[in-house]
C-alpha cells in the first residue's frame, strides 16, 4: 500500500533561487520559478553558456576547467501511475508515445549546461535548447530564460533527498536512485514539458539527483533520477492525450473510482506538501532520467 505522507519542508523560501533566473509560466521557455515579476533572463545571467570553448577557469585543483553540457536522452515517468477511466495503467503509453517519442524525434531537447566544469563545486544550467542535431551530437542554445541550479557533491547516502515513503514501494524500488558520490541540485520550482501534455506541470521542491560516468571526465549523466512536488491545482489545468484521447492529469493521477481496489500498491496517490498557508494537495513525481553529452553550438 503506498503511504500517504504529509512532507514538511523548510517553507517555500526559494526567493534565493528565483533571483538567479528563471520564469514559470505556460509558454515556451518552460522553465523556471512560480511568478514572472521576479524573474530574470540568460540575457543578464547565463551569457556564458551559448557555446562551448575552452575557458581559462580554474578548478578547485588548480586544472583549467572546460564547458560540459549534457541533453536528457530518456525520461521515464515511475510514480505515480497514471490510470485511465476505465481504471486501465496508461504510464507506460505515456512514457512510450510522449517522452521517449519527443525525446526521440528531437522534440523535447531538456539541457545541463555547466559553464565551467568542476566536479569539487559545480554549478548547472538547466534549459530547453531550440534544437538538437541527434546524429551531430550537438544543441543550439535558446537564448530566452533558463534556470540556475548549485549543484551538491553527496558522497554519504542517500543521494535523494525526497522521502521515499511518498513512493509506492514497489515504483521506489524501479528509480535508478545514484550511489555516492553523486550529485544533487538545489530544490527549485520548475515548469517541465511532459509528453503530449498540452501545457507544461508546475512542480515544486523539484531536485535532479544523477551519477557521472566519470566524475572527473564525464560524457554521459547515469542514474538519473527528476523529483518534484506537482500540486492539484497544477494537474487539473493539463490534460495530455493518451492514445487519440485527451485526459485530465489530475484525473488520471488519482484514478476512477473504485480503482484502488484494483491496484492497491500503486493507489491513492495524493499526498501533501506543508505551505505558508496549510497543507497543499498534489502528488510528488519521480522520473528516471540520464543523459548524453553534447556540443552548444549559437543560434
Amino acid at each position: 500500500m503506498r503511504t500517504r505522507g504529509t512532507i514538511v519542508r523548510s517553507s517555500f523560501a526559494l526567493g534565493a533561487v528565483m533571483s538567479i533566473g528563471g520564469c514559470f509560466h505556460d509558454s515556451p521557455p518552460q522553465l523556471g520559478c512560480a511568478s514572472e515579476s521576479v524573474c530574470t533572463t540568460t540575457s543578464a545571467s547565463t551569457t556564458t553558456t551559448t557555446m562551448e570553448p575552452t575557458t581559462s577557469t580554474t578548478t578547485t585543483t588548480g586544472e583549467s576547467a572546460e564547458p560540459r553540457t549534457f541533453r536528457i536522452d530518456s525520461l521515464r515517468l515511475v510514480d505515480p501511475h497514471l490510470f485511465s477511466d476505465i481504471c486501465f495503467d496508461v504510464t507506460g503509453l505515456v512514457n512510450m508515445f510522449g517522452l521517449t517519442q519527443q525525446i526521440g524525434d528531437g522534440e523535447l531537447n531538456l539541457i545541463l549546461h555547466f559553464a565551467d566544469f568542476d566536479p569539487g563545486a559545480l554549478a548547472a544550467v538547466l534549459e530547453e535548447a531550440l534544437s538538437c542535431d541527434l546524429t551531430a551530437q550537438t544543441c543550439v542554445q535558446d537564448e530566452g530564460v533558463s534556470l540556475q541550479l548549485p549543484v551538491e557533491r553527496i558522497t554519504e547516502a542517500p543521494c535523494l533527498a525526497v522521502d521515499p515513503a511518498v513512493f509506492a514501494t514497489m515504483n521506489a524500488a524501479s528509480l535508478n536512485q545514484p550511489e555516492p558520490t553523486c550529485f544533487r541540485t538545489s530544490a527549485v520550482e520548475l515548469a517541465l514539458p511532459l509528453g503530449a501534455a498540452d501545457a507544461p506541470i508546475n512542480m515544486l521542491q523539484t531536485q535532479v539527483a544523477f551519477n557521472f560516468d566519470d566524475p572527473d571526465d564525464p560524457q554521459a549523466i547515469l542514474h538519473g533520477v527528476i523529483s518534484g512536488f506537482m500540486t492539484r491545482a497544477s494537474a487539473e489545468a493539463v490534460d495530455i492525450e493518451v492514445s487519440g484521447a485527451d485526459y485530465n492529469l489530475w484525473a488520471l493521477v488519482q484514478g476512477p473510482e473504485g480503482c484502488a481496489e484494483s491496484h492497491p500498491d500503486l493507489l491513492p496517490s495524493v499526498d501533501e506538501l506543508a505551505g505558508p498557508d496549510g497543507p497543499i494537495e498534489g502528488v510528488w513525481l519521480a522520473f528516471n532520467a540520464t543523459a548524453s553529452r553534447v556540443a552548444l553550438v549559437p543560434p
